[in-house]
């Protein structure tokens, strides 16, 4: 039987996610690239349906992106990277990954009620005035004025998001590669998420400089590379953490 350790790796962890993800294109930078704007048209085509088009993206997300870390275990195990990988997600646990997109959806609508009802009259007037001018400079300002009292709210708003997204990023993952339930995969994603928060961090900072680096590139062309990396490094990051072990037949005796 194989059973699931979460590992609590060192803060330099965060640079070797990076490293390696890098080494991980390099062993296909054709299929690397190619495959990861397949993985953002696939989002862009899901947000054209009218009506529903957001929605629909972020209830496909979890699939998309468990199909490019299928790219990235061939890449790992140094496999022929085929075009269909990418949609992976739609060929096995399918129904589980929508959730895991269904459950992001969620969290989402319930930190916004809870956001708006911390907000009270205030937020509900800043929220009003900016659908009136459509001015995001003014929203803003508003927002981070100094007699605002929203202040707390955005901070709140912003604990609560990155929370849930501490939850989403390794969920995918652990959902396709380790037969999780939707549910469970959310939690185990966010501890493991917590328990190696410093590494995250310094994984944090350089990507930030990454994108920095790379924001000089005209035309956005510095996403094409910033996208893969991203992705791959954060397989990694999954690779390091979890690791599978065999449980001795005594142990699953006693189970």
């Amino acid at each position: 039987m194989i059973k699931l350790e979460v590992e609590k790796v060192p803060a330099s962890h965060g640079w070797l996610w990076v490293k390696h993800g890098y080494r991980l294109i390099m062993r296909s930078p054709l299929q690397a690239f190619s495959l990861a704007m397949m993985f953002v048209l696939g989002l862009f085509v899901a947000m054209l349906v009218p009506l529903v088009g957001v929605l629909l993206a972020i209830l496909l997300m979890p699939v998309l992106l468990a199909g490019y870390m299928r790219v990235c275990r061939a890449l790992e195990f140094n496999e022929a990277v085929q075009p269909r990988y990418i949609f992976a997600g739609f060929e096995s646990r399918a129904a589980q990954l929508v959730a895991v997109g269904g459950m992001l959806l969620l969290g989402m609508m319930i930190i916004s009620i809870v956001i708006t009802a911390l907000g009270g009259p205030e937020l509900k007037a800043i929220l009003s005035s900016y659908q009136t001018q459509q001015d995001p400079t003014a929203f803003i300002d508003s927002l981070l004025a100094p007699a605002s009292g929203l202040r707390l709210v955005l901070l709140s708003a912003f604990a609560l998001f990155f929370l849930l997204m501490l939850a989403l990023q390794f969920a995918p993952m652990l959902v396709f590669f380790n037969q999780m339930a939707p549910r469970q995969a959310l939690k185990v994603s966010l501890l493991a998420s917590i328990r190696n928060i410093l590494p995250f961090a310094v994984y944090s900072l350089i990507m930030q400089l990454i994108a920095f680096v790379l924001s000089v590139i005209p035309l956005g062309l510095g996403l094409i590379i910033l996208l893969p990396l991203g992705l791959t490094s954060m397989y990694v990051a999954y690779r390091d953490i979890f690791s599978e072990t065999q449980i001795p037949e005594t142990d699953k005796a006693a189970e």
